[in-house]
């Protein structure tokens, strides 16, 4: 309820949408980053984004759009463990052939990520309206000591989501898929080594996933791996997250496998008290798609003392094969009749 407490006070007292977007920012952000409980923080989101959409003037353009950012951005992280839970169920019914659920949960899987992706392309809109220029014309003007500046990374996120889910969803919600690179020329306006290289990370996602994006000379699996080592020394591995994501959606499974090891050596040291929700989403993401290799290859999801590792492939059996043909005598000629 902290979220909901700060806005209704701040519309109370003043009925002035930028206190309600300086005191979320400078007040509710923090605490709200600092909790490493995703589902309390997504409540709050769920909770306050209608509330605070009442506030202000919208007609005037009055509207508190930095605090939306946030209220939104928190409400997709409800919505994302459920398209992520959806897709290992079916993962694990295509293991153990049960067919018939497979279409069912791939139908549950697409209408949460619809629902994602529409979430986080309001926050998206949230930020295009919070500060002028828009993302990708131009870097605004941001005030470091009200926050403003991790308003503005978690906006820019929040554009990269928002299309990966509706291209889950088959594109119902419609983002446009200008986004990705608006986001990529906005994180040119957010200092790198401030925000745990996530600026250069979410750059080098599009990149990776947008064939002919990176600038010439530039391997964005590089600068993936650059950025994700950053996050990890800064113990925000947000970078990691958007490493692990895009090595997932290029299929680049030997590299997804080493990304997935090194966060896992990586939490051995704890989060940065002061970002614990973000380090907890990121940590979620990747171990999901530590969970999706293992239940295409075990039929169920990573085992809590096994995170980092991965099940072992099937024996190889040729060579016994091999030698038993030997002891036979070699391979039969399908043509000469076997000795009775």
């Amino acid at each position: 309820m902290t979220l909901l407490r700060a806005a209704l006070i701040a519309s109370a007292t003043t009925g002035c949408v930028a206190v309600i977007d300086k005191s979320t920012a400078t007040s509710v952000a923090p605490v709200v980053m600092a909790s490493n409980d995703i589902g309390l923080g997504c409540a709050s989101g769920e909770a306050t984004a209608a509330v605070l959409s009442s506030f202000g003037k919208p007609a005037k353009g009055k509207t508190p759009h930095q605090a939306q950012v946030l209220t939104l951005l928190s409400a997709g992280m409800c919505v994302e463990p459920l398209a992520w839970d959806a897709e290992l169920q079916r993962g694990v019914a295509l293991k153990n052939g049960e067919g018939a659920r497979i279409s069912d949960l791939l139908e549950v899987e697409r209408r949460h990520h619809a629902v994602a992706a529409k979430r986080y392309y309001a926050a998206w809109l949230e930020l295009s309206a919070a500060w002028s220029p828009e993302p990708g014309e131009g870097c605004p003007r941001l005030n470091q000591k009200q926050n403003e500046e991790l308003i503005y990374l978690l906006g820019l996120s929040s554009g990269v989501l928002s299309v990966l889910h509706d291209q889950a969803a088959g594109g119902e919600v419609g983002v446009p898929l200008d986004v990705p690179r608006a986001v990529a020329r906005a994180a040119t306006c957010l200092d790198d080594d401030t925000w745990w290289g996530v600026p250069r990370a979410l750059q080098a996602a599009v990149w990776a996933t947008i064939p002919g994006a990176a600038p010439e000379g530039i391997d964005p699996k590089v600068v993936l791996a650059e950025s994700a080592a950053k996050g990890d020394a800064a113990r925000v591995r947000l970078s990691r997250a958007f490493q692990v994501q895009s090595l997932a959606t290029l299929g680049d499974e030997d590299a997804l496998r080493v990304a997935i090891s090194a966060h896992a050596t990586s939490i051995e040291s704890p989060a940065d008290a002061h970002y614990g929700l973000l380090d907890r989403y990121a940590h979620l993401l990747i171990r999901h798609e530590s969970d999706k290799l293992w239940v295409a290859e075990a039929g169920h999801r990573t085992p809590g003392d096994h995170y980092g590792r991965f099940p072992a492939p099937p024996p190889d059996t040729s060579e016994g094969d091999a030698l038993l043909d030997d002891l036979l005598g070699g391979d039969l000629d399908p043509a000469v009749p076997a000795p009775e």
